[in-house]
């Protein structure tokens, strides 16, 4: 008993000692945090805002630092900062070492909440084609809870509290990582009310006559109606003809209630064209190269709910006619 004694005290004994040793060999942690978000917005003032401290206690903490190192972290330009060469080196390194950091904590919550999952999309993409799923995830893994956020930008994943988003686009987007889940072209679609009701619609050239059902804005122009006509050299109704909104799920329900034509994403609507609920009256398809990916937060660690999540997305499209 006296040497297990005498073995632990040596070890708390070199524990303490290394202790000692970071404590002066590492500045004030708390430093360490704010130069980060100073380095990274290029701003007292906003990296205050971020981290609910005024100004002054973010230039304290930064003159801190200077002093610990004994060198310039930043250069105080007129209404601006720049980093020194020793700024950007310890940016770096802060910046690594705090995400590593973030990502364990991340992971050790996890362990402890494994089995919900926080999931992001935007209304479209929940509404047409992954609440409908659902069912079966929630089959597969019964004692797995999901807990839905409604966003078409969900910004910074991590710092959000989102485990795995589903978004439409290029697939190019930061601090993410991300799998192509399904290809998306373009193609008009109606109800079959609407069709049975309104002008003939054989040709791209036919839907001057129609009502088109368009998404608004400039963010949108390059898959609205527009851009899709004069691929195929065929001219827009005049305005009274159009009804725009800025919504994309607006525009699908407005089209299954039989008010115009909209332009369909093929894969994210599948579902309503083979329930009947939307048709396809023409042939002609259109794609920009973009899709609908999984994306979860780079360098962080996947929960096993949300691993199971992820691997039963892709499974989804694996067993269905959407090209992947």
């Amino acid at each position: 008993m006296g040497v297990i004694r005498k073995l632990e005290k040596e070890s708390v004994s070199g524990n303490n000692s290394v202790m000692r040793n970071l404590r002066f060999k590492l500045p004030p942690l708390n430093s360490l945090v704010i130069f980060e978000a100073a380095a990274r917005h290029l701003s007292f003032t906003v990296a205050g805002e971020e981290l609910r401290i005024s100004r002054e206690a973010v230039s304290r903490q930064i003159r801190t630092l200077e002093n610990f190192l004994d060198q310039k972290l930043f250069t105080r330009l007129h209404r601006a900062l720049e980093l020194t060469d020793a700024g950007i080196k310890l940016q770096a390194t802060v910046s690594n070492s705090l995400d590593t950091i973030a990502g364990t904590i991340t992971e050790l919550k996890d362990q402890e909440a494994s089995s919900s999952v926080v999931v992001s999309a935007s209304v479209a993409i929940a509404s047409f084609w992954l609440t409908p799923r659902l069912p079966r995830f929630r089959k597969a893994y019964p004692d797995t809870s999901i807990h839905m956020k409604v966003m078409d930008d969900p910004g910074n994943m991590r710092h959000g509290g989102i485990n795995i988003g589903l978004r439409y686009g290029d697939g190019t987007w930061p601090a993410v990582n991300v799998t192509r889940l399904f290809d998306v072209d373009s193609t008009p679609v109606c109800s079959a009310d609407y069709l049975a009701g309104a002008s003939a619609l054989s040709s791209p050239e036919d839907l001057c006559r129609h009502t088109l059902l368009n998404l608004d804005g400039a963010a949108h122009a390059p898959e609205g109606w527009a851009w899709w006509l004069k691929a195929f050299d065929a001219s827009l109704p005049a305005s009274s003809q159009m009804i725009g909104f800025d919504n994309y799920a607006n525009i699908i329900q407005a089209a299954m209630n039989g008010q115009g034509v909209a332009l369909g994403f093929t894969g994210l609507i599948d579902d309503l064209m083979d329930s009947g609920d939307l048709i396809a009256p023409l042939e002609e398809r259109l794609g920009r190269r973009m899709g609908v990916y999984v994306t979860v937060p780079e360098n962080t660690p996947l929960s096993t709910g949300t691993r199971q999540f992820h691997d039963w997305l892709l499974d989804e499209v694996s067993h269905s006619t959407i090209k992947p």
